[in-house]
């Protein structure tokens, strides 16, 4: 991804950083988590709530839900767009495999990853 983003855009020079999440702290009731287990009327709002508005802000530390990879973004623009209802964008993510993804939303919730 970090090669294909600095192919695009020609600038930059692809680097990837790795790092270690102990899951247990996700029990951590300091911890504020908003977890979509499944593409949903929800997820897919909060998804382009985060891709359509300007300083979109929210609660959580953590957003832990399916992966809004190339796919979900052409579903999601076929529903802006008008094309698609929400019921029938639920239901086309629904039937794909989408990994999960963990979006680490403040320095509380950066502070907790390990580099490695």
């Amino acid at each position: 991804m970090a090669l294909r983003r600095q192919q695009q855009t020609g600038e930059g020079s692809p680097r990837v950083l790795e790092y270690e999440f102990d899951e247990h702290l996700l029990s951590d009731k300091g911890m504020r988590i908003k977890h979509y287990e499944k593409p949903s009327e929800a997820w897919a709002k909060f998804i382009l709530e985060n891709r359509n508005t300007i300083g979109f802000q929210h609660e959580y530390d953590i957003v832990i839900g399916p992966i809004a990879d190339d796919g979900v973004a052409l579903q999601l623009r076929r529903y802006t767009e008008g094309l698609i209802s929400m019921r029938t964008l639920v239901r086309e993510l629904t039937y794909r495999k989408l990994n999960r993804q963990y979006c680490f939303c403040t320095e509380y919730a950066i502070s907790k990853l390990i580099r490695i």
